[in-house]
């Protein structure tokens, strides 16, 4: 009789998108798979497992909040007829909204730690993180009384948790490397900090600078290590831009792909360099066919 095929923690990771800490997450905190272990204490997972993992991505697409999922699998209640609870990612933006506006940092930190922990990073971009970025752009622009120490909060939380993943990351074996740079001077965009964190959970090492002026200063990267180069600006560019751009297009040719609001704005531009770009959102670039075309260059 053949013998059950297993995978490792970074194959299911790998397959299904959900990295592997909120694996264990689900795992220890939650109980909601319970994959074998070897003679060394390494997990492996069966195809029952991988099952499990998308039963539950069901339900968290849904809204379910994670400590109620176990209830709804042992139940074998199906998606159809669950009522929706789309209400419970509105809770969350509360939450965090509430958190920042007290300029409660502590707050903020402990509710980005236990979401990007528990929860896989896509469904919190689309369900969370987006759209509380909405409301917290038209609270900015109102400039309420202390509204610049609000953004602060916001981007130095989010600056923990590049380092949280950074190292988490380095811990484990690599799925691949790239470059990413930031082309956004007036600061940086939540857009960035989440493709930033959707790289890093995805298991790749990411050489990334923010704030990038001297765009011509990037062909240097290239002499280094021939990485792909992701070229993220949440803003109009400056025409001068378009020169160095053509030679980063030129250097990296198929593998530089430019993502963020100046992907919709300079499109046509972009394209005639011939540098593949994705508009939009950080999520819903990630799931784009360039964009998984690009990722696959990583693993070289």
């Amino acid at each position: 009789m053949l013998s059950e095929k297993t995978y490792t923690i970074g194959d299911v990771s790998q397959q299904t998108g959900v990295a592997s800490v909120t694996l264990r997450a689900w795992e220890r905190r939650y109980g909601l798979i319970k994959p074998q272990r070897t003679a060394k204490g390494h997990r492996v997972y069966n195809q029952g497992n991988i099952q499990d993992i998308q039963h539950i991505l069901s339900w968290l697409n849904r809204g379910v909040a994670i400590s109620k999922v176990a209830t709804l699998l042992a139940s074998g209640k199906s998606y159809a007829a669950a009522d929706p609870v789309a209400e419970q990612w509105l809770v969350e933006q509360n939450k965090l909204l509430s958190s920042i506006t007290e300029l409660n940092k502590h707050g903020v930190n402990q509710m980005l730690d236990r979401l990007n922990k528990s929860v896989p990073f896509t469904t919190l971009c689309e369900y969370v993180y987006h759209p509380l970025q909405v409301t917290l752009v038209q609270r900015w622009q109102l400039q309420p009384l202390g509204y610049q120490l609000e953004q602060q909060l916001w981007q130095q939380s989010w600056q923990r948790q590049m380092l949280i993943m950074t190292l988490r990351t380095e811990k484990q074996k690599p799925q691949g490397h790239c470059y990413l740079a930031s082309l956004d001077l007036d600061g940086t965009s939540l857009g960035y900090y989440l493709l930033h964190s959707l790289l890093l959970q995805s298991g790749l090492r990411v050489n990334a600078f923010g704030k990038v002026e001297d765009l011509a200063g990037l062909t240097r990267l290239h002499n280094n290590a021939e990485w792909p180069l992701i070229v993220y600006a949440d803003q109009r560019l400056e025409q001068t831009a378009f020169k160095p751009l053509a030679k980063l297009g030129t250097l990296w040719k198929d593998d530089i792909i430019c993502l963020g609001l100046a992907s919709d704005i300079h499109h046509e531009q972009l394209t005639s360099l011939g540098i593949a770009c994705v508009g939009g959102h950080s999520s819903n670039a990630w799931q784009s066919a360039a964009m998984k075309t690009w990722l696959e260059k990583t693993k070289r």
